[in-house]
């Protein structure tokens, strides 16, 4: 069983803090004590959630209004025992940065339907709707498999 997952997309605003919020709630809720945090690979340090991302959260009852985004941390991403991306190219970078992470970096949708889970930075509320349907049920299919 992972003890530390560590969830990564690009800038630690969107996608991996929203990961990470409903990622805490179904492991504990589960009875499992892991770490979950998130990084981004291109994150602006003590960035906050986009309103957005924090706004499709809140509507099923998930929170990540004190999410401050991180960069990705070399030594932390060799501590993981799991790494979960949002895209494919996200698994490549990880790998290039730390090739031990094979067989521990994968897709976040991975047993769902392996495609990735596009950023919707920028974009209209429903993109971010999307994203929070797609993290969801790619969490309950992760925590079906720790």
């Amino acid at each position: 069983m992972s003890r530390h997952i560590l969830i990564v997309c690009r800038g630690n605003v969107c996608r991996s803090p929203m990961a990470e919020a409903v990622m805490r709630r179904h492991l504990a809720a589960a009875a499992m004590e892991l770490t979950v945090a998130s990084a981004g690979l291109a994150a602006v340090n003590g960035a906050p959630i986009d309103p957005a991302a924090e706004r499709a959260l809140a509507a099923h009852g998930f929170s990540a209004r004190t999410h401050r985004a991180r960069q990705l941390d070399r030594e932390e991403l060799e501590r993981c025992d799991l790494v979960l991306a949002m895209e494919q190219r996200h698994v490549a970078a990880l790998l290039a940065l730390s090739p031990t992470l094979r067989g521990k970096a994968f897709l976040l949708s991975r047993w769902q339907d392996g495609a990735d889970i596009r950023d919707p930075f920028g974009r209209a509320q429903d993109a971010f709707e999307n994203v929070y349907a797609r993290i969801e049920s790619a969490v309950c299919k992760w925590r079906e498999r720790l």
